[in-house]
């Protein structure tokens, strides 16, 4: 087939036809060839200490790590944190936040504190409790404890690293000593995170009167990042080697499953996990932008050490399609207009601005005469868009399978398109070659218990990480009740993997298949009317000890599945709405209510 990106200049992503992969990555200059934020500096908040011959480490200075995860980065770094404190001397020990016992942080003399956001704002799961127990009566003063936070974010969103923010400023709060302000890492940490932890480690020892020797040159880095695996920087090329259309013709929506050849890639993957993709923005809203700002497209602009034409870069390597509030902030900042600024601080109608506008329109809305480079120092890097796996590696050892909506929409006269779901669906051929890698999803797992039974809820394309779970037990031959919700517009045109379901029910895989498709009555009619219609039964699961999982919309569908769980185990236990909520908050802490929401 053809390729679609055909003469893409060099420097930017694209699809490629060739049976060289690992030539192909060579002329992307992907390695080292990231924007990036204000970096972390070792060294900026504090002075070293002169070293004294004959010190022999850090004696018995004693030190508490505690972390908060999602996909398991932050737990990376808090290990790698505890094993150079260790080698240094001192006492350290290190928690998941939801396996600490909080009342003990007001005798910890150090405390280190790794949290991530996920989406707009949303700490881990495991660390939520020990958040409303620094916010509750019950936490004394911590004046005798001193404290720093790593926080883990993405500026793509507005709440940028909110989670650490707030176990920073409760910290303070509660009287706490901070000794290094807090440092926020942008979607690319490793740098600013090694460069933490050499410097926290020093400051610690400072403040606790030692001056022992400082860790070894490079003992902060990933135990990951000298080896040779493909990973968010060094993204693997993988081949499209199927994609179908899901959805039937009279569908509102265009979903399609995609299949890519991973055999050669190292990868290993399990249900729940994510496929990280890089796509390109829409040709559309670059030419849009070049147009209006009226700024040559082959002028040379510089991204880190690279330089290469706007066109390529607003193509490839920048975020035009979203709009973020640091986004804004850059642009009032280089242009100083008053409407901006008074849209900054006007959350209500920022909230409402960033909905659905893109780069495009801030220009447009407020124009400015600006240059190519102060256009790109305005933009961030162009994320990758993560999707749930739908497909089992013990069934497909060489594939991974992804479930993509094209999102499409209309807004102030403009169509507007998806960055990544339009790559995958409109931009790309089978056969074409695209860059992935592998996002690790530690809080969405199947149970331990291989065979204990799970409840699934999912609508739309949150189905897919439930067609990866029933592939798993099928190629493992478990026998474990299965239990599927699934919910859509219309059962003849909506109904995802139809085939796949029905086959698994006959194949006893599948216990038990509850449909809601919302537009074929007049009532529309969604995944939680049937969970409550079928609430004795789904609570009795609970109690002979489901696994409860909850994948797809957060703003609508995962709040009203949860207001409708609350109301099911209300009626069934004969509970309080407090103490039902109490009851969900100890299936989350048991690992048996999960929740991957987007």
């Amino acid at each position: 087939m053809s390729n679609t990106f055909g003469s893409e200049m060099k420097n930017g992503f694209r699809a490629v036809n060739s049976e060289s992969v690992a030539q192909q990555k060579k002329q992307l200059d992907w390695i080292n060839n990231h924007l990036k934020g204000e970096s972390f500096i070792p060294g900026k908040y504090f002075v070293h200490a002169e070293q004294e011959s004959g010190n022999s480490g850090d004696g018995n200075i004693p030190l508490t790590i505690l972390y908060g995860t999602h996909t398991g980065h932050s737990e990376d770094i808090a290990y790698r944190i505890f094993d150079l404190a260790e080698a240094s001397g001192f006492e350290a020990e290190i928690f998941l936040m939801e396996e600490y016992n909080y009342p003990e942080v007001a005798n910890a003399k150090n405390v280190l504190m790794i949290l991530p956001t996920h989406g707009e704002g949303d700490p881990p799961v495991n660390s939520v409790d020990m958040l409303a127990y620094l916010r509750s009566d019950e936490c004394p003063s911590l004046t005798d404890v001193n404290y720093a936070v790593l926080a883990l974010g993405d500026k793509i969103y507005k709440s940028f690293c909110k989670a650490g923010v707030d176990f920073d400023e409760v910290m303070k709060e509660r009287g706490a000593n901070n000794i290094l302000p807090i440092v926020k890492c942008d979607v690319d940490y490793e740098e600013d995170a090694s460069n933490w932890i050499t410097t926290v480690l020093q400051v610690v020892r400072e403040v606790n009167g030692g001056a022992g020797n400082e860790p070894m040159a490079g003992a902060a880095e990933s135990n990951g990042s000298k080896d040779t695996s493909y990973s968010r920087k060094d993204p693997y090329f993988a081949r499209v080697k199927r994609k179908v259309r899901l959805t039937g013709e009279d569908s509102l929506k265009d979903v399609y499953h995609v299949e890519l050849d991973i055999a050669d890639s190292g990868f290993t993957y399990e249900p729940g996990d994510n496929v990280g993709v890089f796509g390109n923005n829409p040709v559309e809203l670059v030419e849009g932008i070049l147009d209006y700002t009226g700024i040559n497209g082959q002028t040379e602009v510089a991204l880190n050490d690279w330089s290469l034409p706007l066109e390529t870069a607003l193509r490839n390597r920048l975020e035009i399609n979203i709009l973020t509030s640091h986004i804004l902030a850059s642009y009032y900042e280089l242009t100083n207009i008053e409407a901006l600024g008074n849209l900054l601080v006007d959350e209500e109608k920022l909230d409402e601005y960033l909905y659905g506008h893109d780069a495009l329109d801030m220009l447009m809305d407020f124009p400015a005469k600006i240059t190519a480079s102060q256009l790109v120092s305005v933009l961030p890097e162009l994320s990758p868009r993560l999707y749930s796996i739908a497909s089992s590696q013990k069934v497909y050892p060489d594939e991974v399978h992804i479930t993509v909506v094209a999102v499409r929409y209309r807004n102030r006269d403009r169509d507007r398109k998806g960055t990544c779901s339009t790559f995958l669906t409109d931009r790309i051929e089978e056969g074409s070659w695209i860059p992935v890698f592998i996002d690790h999803n530690l809080g969405f797992k199947m149970p331990e218990e291989l065979d204990a039974p799970m409840i699934m809820v999912g609508a739309g394309t949150g189905v897919a990480p439930y067609r990866s779970f029933i592939q798993q037990r099928n190629g493992d031959h478990v026998n474990g009740e299965s239990w599927l919700f699934f919910g859509d517009q219309h059962k003849k045109s909506d109904f995802l993997y139809r085939e796949d379901w029905e086959k698994f029910r006959q194949q006893g895989v599948l216990t038990e298949l509850s449909l809601a498709f919302s537009r074929d009555q007049e009532q529309k009619v969604y995944v939680q009317h049937r969970m409550l219609e079928m609430g004795k039964e789904l609570y009795n699961w609970l109690q002979k000890g489901a696994y409860l999982y909850v994948c797809g919309d957060k703003t609508h569908m995962a709040r009203d599945v949860h207001e409708t769980l609350k109301t099911i185990v209300a009626a069934e236990g004969g509970l309080e709405p407090e103490k039902a909520e109490d009851f969900l908050k100890d299936l989350k802490k048991q690992k048996r209510y999960q929740i991957d929401v987007y």
